[in-house]
């Protein structure tokens, strides 16, 4: 017979019954204790990624602040309507040029010209809405709300017509709305290696080559970047300064935008745009220029930059859909001439800034041989 064991309930148990019972208990109390582990230490790993969170958060937040105070504007800060856009302004007299950077780029990236220009004639420098030193806006992004702001800009600091408007690549969006809306005030049009808005249909995964840049932006942790280059672990935010071929003194201001929060949701908010409602706005409003004098600079079809067997062969393929584009552009208007830059890349005014340079002191001399003839 099996051994006869008395339980705490008063029960008689087999003392086999009853070693199984203990097992049992045993067994759940283990599993208690490991559910209990598992959710203390995912507590513990979502309180220390809240922890990092912040922590980052702050680091970004202070480093943005103490840049607004070692980088003052340059230029003007004209108010709007509650906001304020940044003309960075030089030179004097007439025309005044305009010029209008490419996508999610402030005027700095042009300050190499700046000196230049400024001997010929007025310029300025525009800063979009959340770049450069421009404040944000809720409506920033489209290329019609950047052309509206710039118009409201120039008139608010009292800079009068005519304009020699520039705009490279999406800023000929930019450039070609404002002419759209106030042709009167335009002497000429620079474009200079501008976006089309047949690009996105035209051009082999444009879509998804923009969908895949503005989520590896997302996902790069600016204050990680931006420890990285205060410890001195990385040179790449240098790196990418320089690549700009800025003046010396400004490399440093550039690197605290590309560290800025404020300028990376802009620019993504400009890639957004660029392949959806900007080619749209171009093409309802700013079909024609009309008879306004335009010249389009065009890149070539060696791109500096491709070194490499591969990249070579991916320029040229781009090149054989892009290089139509810009000769389509001549049809803007009836007074078109078109200039490819020999060994120049997608940034025109980096590796030819001469020939820029050029094409834009040519329409402001003849802009004030005109008016001379005039008075």
């Amino acid at each position: 017979m099996a051994e006869l064991k008395v339980g705490k309930d008063g029960a008689v148990y087999p003392q086999r019954e009853r070693l199984k019972t203990r097992q049992k208990w045993s067994v759940m109390n283990r599993v208690m204790l490991s559910r209990g582990t598992i959710v203390k230490t995912l507590a513990g790993l979502v309180m220390g990624v809240s922890v990092g969170l912040a922590a980052s958060a702050l680091y970004q937040a202070r480093g943005a602040r103490r840049d607004r105070h070692r980088f003052p504007p340059p230029g003007r800060m004209v108010g709007i309507g509650g906001r304020r856009i940044h003309l960075w302004t030089a030179g004097t007299g007439s025309p005044t040029v305009v010029i209008v950077p490419g996508l999610g780029e402030p005027g700095l990236n042009w300050s190499a010209l700046l000196p230049e220009l400024a001997a010929e004639s007025s310029v300025v420098l525009y800063d979009r809405a959340g770049l450069g030193w421009s404040d944000p806006s809720p409506w920033a992004g489209s290329a019609l709300s950047a052309a509206r702001d710039l118009r409201r800009a120039l008139d608010g600091a009292g800079i009068a017509p005519p304009y020699v408007l520039v705009g490279h690549s999406a800023g000929g969006y930019i450039v070609r709305l404002f002419a759209a809306e106030k042709p009167d005030a335009v002497a000429a049009v620079v474009l200079v290696d501008s976006s089309h808005p047949e690009q996105v249909q035209r051009l082999p995964r444009s879509r998804a080559s923009m969908a895949l840049s503005i989520l590896r932006s997302r996902l790069t942790p600016l204050a990680l970047r931006r420890l990285a280059f205060d410890t001195g672990w990385s040179e790449q935010a240098r790196r990418e300064a320089d690549a700009r071929r800025l003046p010396s003194e400004f490399v440093s201001t550039r690197i605290a935008f590309d560290l800025s929060d404020r300028q990376r949701r802009t620019a993504l908010r400009e890639m957004a745009a660029a392949v959806t409602i900007s080619p749209v706005q171009v093409r309802r409003r700013a079909a024609s220029l009309w008879a306004i004098p335009l010249t389009v600079v065009s890149s070539s079809r060696d791109d500096p930059l491709c070194t490499d067997a591969t990249a070579i062969a991916e320029r040229r393929r781009f090149y054989s859909v892009w290089h139509p584009l810009q000769v389509d552009l001549l049809r803007l208007s009836s007074n078109a001439v078109h200039v490819v830059a020999e060994r120049a890349g997608h940034q025109v005014h980096r590796h030819r800034p001469d020939l820029v340079v050029g094409l834009i002191v040519d329409h402001i001399r003849r802009v004030q041989a005109k008016a001379r003839m005039i008075s």
